[in-house]
């Protein structure tokens, strides 16, 4: 058996020992309920389930444990077996984490190969009280699209830090975007389904991806769009592109959106 472990920091791990997880196979065999019916591809599965555990004060804390087995892609350093999907997404938050990009909050990693079976495990803090951005917007209806300025400027900026390091997140859509909101505070926002983020060849083609597909793949109203699109070019920076960025969006979405703005 090999085995590899990496607890996101010493209060993690005594967090997770406090709770009795502090190896792999405590984590491995913890009993559960499936959110959803796990995912097979990629030669094995994947599946996702809800813990509860108790911080050292006694007050409960949700978490969610993610584990795979033969959940794999291939690389430069793994071509043939490949390397679990999950450690994909943990180095992926911790890049976002080291330029101060909200995201989720990460507790441990560990992966093994037993009997030329890949199994991994990510254990991530529950996002409590967030939602994700469509079903925010789908809450405010069409008549306050002027209350949702805070949250459009503040999901803009995220989005624009990404960019601004050549991120690509690749999924980028509203259910993939989380907000939380309180009164008297800015709008916590936090970018989740980092699975498949990688480094672009530019900011302008990270953009014009990220950008189409959350265009495709949200059904927000046309003045949320153009709110959104407006921030973000404010946020990211990009002046005279911003024009080029319009006509790329154009011929990848299909409709002149530009004719918009």
């Amino acid at each position: 058996m090999k085995l590899r472990e990496i607890f996101h920091s010493e209060e993690t791990r005594n967090l997770l020992a406090h709770n009795g997880f502090g190896s792999f196979e405590s984590l491995w065999k913890v009993d559960g309920q499936f959110v959803e019916e796990p995912n097979y591809e990629r030669g094995g599965w994947s599946g996702i389930i809800l813990h509860e555990i108790r911080l050292q004060n006694g007050h409960p804390l949700k978490i969610v444990i993610k584990r795979q087995e033969n959940h794999t892609f291939r690389s430069l350093l793994q071509p043939l077996r490949g390397t679990p999907t999950l450690f994909r997404e943990y180095n992926n938050i911790c890049r976002l984490e080291k330029y101060g990009i909200p995201t989720l909050e990460p507790l441990y990693y560990g992966e093994r190969r037993e009997e030329g079976n890949i199994q991994a495990v990510l254990v991530i803090r529950f996002l409590e009280e967030y939602r994700n951005l469509d079903e925010v917007l789908k809450e405010a209806g069409k008549n306050e699209v002027s209350g949702l300025n805070p949250i459009i400027d503040s999901v803009a900026e995220i989005i624009a830090q990404v960019h601004s390091h050549r991120f690509q997140h690749s999924c980028l859509y509203g259910k993939h975007v989380f907000v939380k909101t309180e009164k008297e505070a800015p709008p916590d926002i936090r970018l989740i389904d980092l699975e498949k983020m990688h480094y672009g060849l530019s900011r302008f083609s990270v953009a014009v991806h990220d950008l189409s597909a959350l265009f495709r793949h949200s059904e927000w109203p046309e003045d949320v769009w153009n709110l959104f699109i407006k921030s973000y070019l404010s946020k990211a920076g990009l002046g005279i592109k911003g024009k080029g960025l319009f006509k790329a969006l154009d011929k990848k979405i299909g409709k002149k959106i530009s004719k918009r703005m």
